[in-house]
């Protein structure tokens, strides 16, 4: 079963620096790649806090999804590993068939995005749009006329 995976640039352009892995290179090749800015805040990206069942052992877990080099903390789950693979570009309430070595056919389900980089990063913008209009308000008493001009030597 394939699904909708959806990929920031900059994770798809870091991710492909791990292209000895398979199951991950064929999962970038099937992504849709996006901006940060238009990931959606439910998906989970490199570096989300994530709770996903699974739904064949019933277990839940929360885990954070990150890089090989950054696995080593309590919770941390390697995009490399099968699982961490199989949540990478998934949605809230989204669900997959993988294969888990040593422990067959699960169906994984997110859910939910607890944390998400992008969304903090998006949530900063929008605090800053807020406050620049409210700093400077749009008005037509306030126009700004620039003409560029030859330099006199």
């Amino acid at each position: 079963m394939t699904h909708a995976l959806i990929v920031t640039e900059a994770d798809h352009a870091l991710l492909k620096l791990l292209g000895h892995h398979p199951a991950l290179r064929r999962a970038l090749a099937r992504a849709t790649i996006v901006p940060a800015a238009e990931v959606p805040a439910d998906v989970v990206t490199m570096n989300s806090r994530v709770t996903y069942a699974d739904e064949t052992a019933g277990v839940r877990a929360t885990v954070k999804l990150v890089y090989p080099q950054s696995a080593a903390g309590r919770g941390h789950l390697p995009v490399t590993s099968p699982l961490g693979t199989a949540l990478l570009g998934l949605r809230e309430g989204q669900e997959i068939d993988s294969h888990l070595p040593l422990g067959g056919r699960r169906r994984l389900r997110v859910e939910a995005v607890l944390f998400q980089p992008e969304r903090r990063w998006r949530h900063m913008d929008e605090k800053l749009d807020e406050a620049l209009q409210q700093t400077f308000p749009a008005s037509d008493a306030f126009v700004v006329s620039w003409e560029p001009r030859a330099l006199d030597v």
